[in-house]
């Protein structure tokens, strides 16, 4: 049987919120800014150009693959020089910019259930956060989550075991008396269950359990499931993540 829970977290992307619509408007919106303040830039980049160059530069710095916040605005620091800024106003526009992406990329619409499942497992368990993106707990008000581990505080993105042995430390717990919730079958569920941690994947479209022999302690469509999933976890062996 399974210990006591002393830890559940949760993915942030996809999981409590829809990023790709959020990000989608982040980009649209700093865009429509590059237009009014840059516009060497955009006269000479469409914005499908300046997220290809984006993803280049990602690809050619590996080392930066968990820094997303940096390779956003190294990446269109660089391009503003080649359409003619120089380096300092290079330099204040990308930070600029960056500032102008990341208060749109906090606007978020949570999933149906999203704050009140979080708000009554927060008087039950310690939450945490574990993310690969950029959002920030503290900037969302998310006061449930006792802590937060991004891939750029960490130093390493899931499915790295940094992010999820960090969180097992600081909660002083076995991976079998902690919880990790997410949507993504390798980043989230596979990562998390190669430690020993519980899994639950979010699956709200019903997809079809890929990973072999892989497989999630709990599936949920719905976030309100998740207390309940919690508690049938408590009574199920955890070897029943592994086909």
């Amino acid at each position: 049987m399974t210990s006591t829970i002393k830890l559940i977290s949760f993915d942030l992307d996809n999981t409590l919120w829809d990023a790709t619509q959020l990000l989608t408007a982040a980009e649209i919106h700093t865009h429509q800014w590059l237009e009014q303040f840059c516009p060497k830039l955009t006269r000479k980049y469409s914005a499908d150009q300046l997220r290809m160059a984006r993803m280049e530069y990602w690809q050619r710095h590996p080392e930066f693959r968990h820094l997303i916040t940096r390779v956003r605005r190294d990446s269109l620091r660089a391009k503003l020089i080649e359409a003619g800024y120089c380096l300092s106003e290079a330099i204040e526009l990308a930070d600029l910019a960056m500032d102008v992406f990341m208060e749109a990329r906090h606007r978020v619409h949570y999933y149906d259930h999203a704050l009140t499942t979080l708000d009554d497992l927060h008087n039950h368990y310690r939450l945490a956060a574990i993310s690969n993106g950029n959002a920030c707990t503290q900037r969302l008000g998310l006061k449930q989550f006792d802590f937060h581990l991004s891939a750029e505080t960490v130093g390493a993105a899931k499915p790295s075991p940094e992010p999820f042995e960090l969180a097992l430390a600081m909660a002083d717990a076995n991976p079998a008396e902690m919880v990790h919730i997410g949507d993504n079958p390798q980043e989230d569920i596979q990562a998390a269950a190669n430690l020993g941690i519980n899994t639950i994947w979010y699956n709200p479209t019903n997809k079809p359990w890929e990973l072999q022999p892989c497989r999630p302690s709990a599936t949920v469509r719905c976030l309100s499931q998740i207390p309940a999933a919690i508690a049938g976890l408590m009574q199920a062996p955890l070897a029943a993540q592994w086909a």
